[in-house]
C-alpha cells in the first residue's frame, strides 16, 4: 500500500512538473506593412527564438490598416490569457494607450516610441545618435553638398532620425544643404509605398542631393530605386538593408529592436517587469550602423577612422546630439 502511494505521488509530482507550469504567453500587434518591413520582423525574430528555447508561446497579428491596431488590442486583452501584449512603434502607441486604461491589470509592452503609459514598458531609442553618425558619413561622401532625409511621420521618434541626421552632416560640413520631406498624409501607408518615396528622392536628387536616407520602412525600396537610377548614394533604417544594392547603399541606421522585444520578455518571465520608459542607445549598443560590408573600401580608411571616433565622442558626451 506504502509502494502504491507512492507510485501515485510519482506520477502527480511528474505530472505537475512536465504539464502544470504554462509557458508564458505572448500576443504581438504589428505595425503597419507586417511582417514585411524590417521593424516588425526584428520583434517576430526575438519571439520565434524565446519560443524554440521553450520558454513562451506567442501569436502576432498584422493591422491592415492604423484602425485595426486598437481593435487586435482589445482582441488579445479581452482573453485574459496573455501573459504580455506587445505593441509595435509610434502607430500602434495611441491605440495602446487606450487598450492599457481599459484592461488595467493587463501587462502590456511598447517598443519604439516614445509615450508613458500605466502598466506599460515602453522601450525608446536614441535614434538621433546613430542619425548623426549617418548625416556625418553622408556629409563626407557627398560631391555636391546636399544630402537629405525622407521620414514616413512628422512625430518626435521620427524627428529624431532627421535631426540627429542633419546635426551629424553639418558638423563634418557647416555648408551643407540638409532636405527633409515627409510622406504625405495622402499616402495610403507612408511604411509600404515606394513609387511616392522615389518620386520624392527624384525631386531631391533633382536639386542635387546625392546621398538621401530613408525612416519609412518599405517606402525606403523607392529611394533605392532611384539612386541606383542617379548614380547616388541612399542609408537604409531599422535592419542592416546594405545587400539590397550592394554599393549604392552606404549603411544603414539600425535600430535593435530584436534585443529589446527578447529582453523585455525575458524580464518577464524572470519576475522584472517594471512599468516604465527606457532608452537605448549607442553605449548599450541598442542603435548603431551596419559593418559596412559593402562600401567600406569606398568609404575609405580616413572617412572609416573619422567615423569612428565621432561615435566615440558621443558615446563619452564629447559630442551631445539632440532630439
Amino acid at each position: 500500500m506504502k509502494r502504491l502511494l507512492g507510485i501515485l505521488a510519482g506520477i502527480i509530482i511528474f505530472t505537475f512538473t512536465a504539464f502544470g507550469a504554462e509557458k508564458t504567453k505572448v500576443g504581438l500587434v504589428l505595425s503597419s506593412g507586417g511582417l514585411g518591413t524590417g521593424f516588425n520582423h526584428m520583434a517576430y525574430e526575438a519571439l520565434t527564438k524565446l519560443q524554440d528555447e521553450g520558454e513562451i508561446k506567442f501569436k502576432y497579428v498584422e493591422p491592415s490598416n492604423i484602425n485595426e491596431d486598437l481593435q487586435y488590442l482589445r482582441d488579445f486583452a479581452s482573453t485574459g490569457q496573455y501573459d504580455i501584449i506587445i505593441g509595435m512603434g509610434t502607430v500602434v502607441a495611441e491605440s495602446l494607450k487606450v487598450a492599457a486604461e481599459e484592461y488595467p491589470d493587463q501587462k502590456f509592452g511598447l517598443v519604439g516610441a516614445t509615450i508613458e503609459i500605466p502598466n506599460t514598458v515602453t522601450i525608446d531609442f536614441a535614434e538621433q545618435e546613430m542619425s548623426f553618425l549617418a548625416g556625418a558619413l553622408s556629409a563626407m561622401m557627398s560631391k555636391t553638398g546636399v544630402v537629405g532625409t525622407i521620414p514616413a511621420m512628422d512625430n518626435r521618434s521620427f524627428n529624431r532620425f532627421k535631426n540627429g541626421f542633419r546635426q551629424g552632416a553639418q558638423y563634418v560640413n557647416p555648408k551643407v544643404k540638409v532636405f527633409n520631406t515627409y510622406m504625405p498624409t495622402t499616402s495610403s501607408n507612408p511604411f509600404n509605398d515606394p513609387a511616392t518615396g522615389k518620386n520624392i528622392s527624384l525631386m531631391m536628387m533633382d536639386r542635387k542631393a546625392d546621398v538621401i536616407m530613408h525612416v519609412a520602412e518599405g517606402t525606403g525600396r523607392g529611394l533605392f530605386q532611384a539612386a541606383k537610377e542617379r548614380g547616388v548614394y541612399a542609408i537604409g533604417c531599422d535592419v542592416d538593408e546594405d545587400g539590397v544594392l550592394p554599393g549604392t547603399i552606404l549603411t544603414s541606421v539600425r535600430v535593435r529592436i530584436d534585443n529589446a522585444v527578447y529582453s523585455l520578455v525575458s524580464d518577464l518571465i524572470k519576475d522584472k517587469f517594471v512599468p516604465g520608459y527606457t532608452q537605448a542607445n549607442l553605449a548599450s549598443n541598442g542603435v548603431s550602423l551596419t559593418d559596412f560590408k559593402y562600401t567600406k573600401d569606398i568609404i575609405g580608411e580616413k572617412r572609416m577612422a573619422k567615423l569612428n571616433k565621432i561615435k566615440n565622442d558621443i558615446i563619452k558626451g564629447k559630442i551631445k546630439v539632440s532630439e
